[in-house]
């Protein structure tokens, strides 16, 4: 428990820092946080398929790790669109003339980049846009809190299995307390930012109920990923973090609310700059 309390402290520090310092010296720092999360997301997804006996192919993988965020960098979403479109062009032809290759290999190997890497790349955009630290603070500590709350609810007054087959730790109690406490935290976020800024119209009750609905949405995203781990048959995604696991397996839930969150707040539903 100890070693599960102080990696989480040490992860939320982190976190935190390069938060406070994409808003006071670059929004860069922000990028780079993400692109932290989404690099060890696709190495532990490459690396979770292989023992799963699965064969996904590393150059392919390698273009997307690091040519997609310079890409990004200077030529936006078309940049980030031709380097997936090489990368994809490249394992066609390892497909083609590699010996014993097959469409399945080709296919695992877009799934570890798909998944960790165009699943979250729309917080790169929010970073620029929608507030930035607010959008991106957002999407991460969405799910994240909502697996905290969950797991304390749970933990005590837990009496019914939510998924028993896929994740027999979660219950519905759990699951209630988690996006009921989630919404209210980020509510009073949001109350604090709307204070601190007085040019952006926050608006409350819609972030009250966008925390809550994506509460749910990360636990389909937590679900799935344990599901792949059922199927490759692995504990953790990684041990990078004690205690925890991998990035995956501590920001799985991220990759499904990252893309919600974007829509939402490049729709105005949740913020309004003035």
């Amino acid at each position: 428990m100890l070693k599960r309390f102080l990696t989480a402290f040490l992860l939320t520090s982190f976190v935190v820092a390069m938060l406070v310092l994409g808003v006071t010296v670059s929004y860069h720092f922000l990028d780079g946080l993400i692109l932290f999360f989404v690099t060890l997301g696709v190495y532990e997804m490459y690396k979770c398929l292989k023992v799963g006996g699965y064969n996904p192919y590393k150059t392919p993988i390698i273009i997307v790790a690091l040519l997609a965020y310079p890409a990004w960098l200077f030529f936006k979403l078309p940049g980030l669109i031709g380097v997936f479109g090489v990368a994809f062009a490249v394992g066609l032809v390892i497909m083609t003339f590699k010996k014993d290759s097959s469409l399945n290999d080709l296919t695992t190997t877009f799934f570890a980049m798909i998944y960790p890497y165009f699943m979250l790349s729309p917080a790169f955009y929010m970073t620029e846009n929608f507030c930035g630290i607010f959008a991106v603070a957002y999407a991460i500590f969405v799910p994240v809190m909502t697996d905290t709350m969950a797991y304390l609810v749970g933990s005590t007054m837990g009496k019914h299995k939510l998924c028993p087959v896929i994740s027999p730790k979660k219950t519905v109690e759990g699951l209630i307390g988690g996006t009921v406490c989630n919404g209210v935290f980020l509510l009073i976020i949001a109350a604090i930012y709307s204070v601190i800024n007085k040019g952006v119209e926050v608006h409350l009750f819609a972030i009250f109920i966008a925390g809550m609905f994506c509460s749910l949405v990360g636990l389909v995203g937590d679900l799935s990923a344990s599901v792949i781990k059922r199927q490759t048959q692995i504990k953790d995604y990684g041990n990078i973090m004690p205690g925890h696991g991998g990035i995956m397996d501590r920001f799985d839930s991220v990759l499904l609310v990252a893309p919600f969150m974007f829509y939402l707040f490049s729709q105005g539903a949740l913020v309004t700059l003035g």
